[in-house]
């Protein structure tokens, strides 16, 4: 990774550290939807309810529907056999069930009524919910805008801030390389110049610039230049032939 690429990752990790202690809106409204949502499903049971317990009260009153009539067929029956206590009875018993029909119908008209209001508020409900689901998400995307603009100006501000010290940098960096390289190009010259046998190096830097690797270099390749005369001088003297 290069000093620029590990020079923005930093500033970029220093920006997130920054944002991160803000409170995050994004929870508060994760928050306030699911909350919403348990309303809504409380709702929907509440309306479940009140629709079975109406369901449940006109089916008592289909059950007594007929009782009425049957009572009265048999007071009339009671009453022709001369039984007028048990013809009493069945009146009485009808007058109880015909009470019972008229509450029914007077709960299940309530309950009816109930019914719709709870109806007509879960319509709303779920419209409210709806539409904070398409605000929360509208909110969201502008946030996660917001926060990456956030982080892009503090970037660039760490960067202008550092400015100066990055181009002391970057020069100290390009003068090194600078420095290597013409140290390299001297060794390199040196070293060819020898092998060529071109005599004694003519360096035009000055010897405080060659650094102690180059001259061990420059006596190896004198030190092997002497040891190949001293070496050819004695092949060629006749007496030293002799002697051996």
């Amino acid at each position: 990774m290069s000093f620029w690429s590990r020079l923005l990752l930093l500033l970029r990790m220093r920006a997130r550290d920054e944002l991160d202690g803000v409170e995050d809106p994004r929870e508060a409204l994760d928050l306030a939807y699911s909350r919403q949502l348990e309303l809504q499903a409380k709702m929907r049971r509440a309306v479940a309810d009140v629709v079975t317990a109406r369901k449940r009260v006109e089916l008592q009153g289909r059950q007594l529907e007929g009782s009425p009539d049957r009572l009265e067929e048999h007071a009339r029956t009671e009453l022709k056999q001369g039984r007028q206590d048990l013809a009493r009875e069945a009146l009485l018993r009808r007058a109880v069930i015909r009470g019972e029909l008229g509450e029914l119908q007077r709960q299940s008209s309530i309950l009816a009524a109930e019914e719709g209001r709870l109806v007509a508020a879960s319509k709303r409900l779920e419209l409210q919910v709806q539409q904070f689901r398409i605000r929360r998400e509208a909110v969201k995307a502008a946030y996660v805008a917001a926060r990456a603009r956030a982080e892009v100006n503090q970037v660039l501000a760490g960067l202008s801030q550092d400015d100066a010290e990055l181009r002391l940098a970057v020069e100290r960096a390009e003068h090194r390389i600078a420095t290597i390289r013409a140290r390299t190009a001297a060794v390199d010259g040196l070293l060819t110049r020898e092998a060529l046998g071109s005599g004694a190096p003519t360096l035009e830097a000055p010897p405080s610039e060659l650094d102690i690797p180059a001259a061990d270099a420059e006596a190896a390749a004198e030190l092997a230049r002497l040891e190949g005369d001293l070496l050819w001088g004695r092949e060629s003297d006749p007496s030293s032939g002799r002697d051996s």
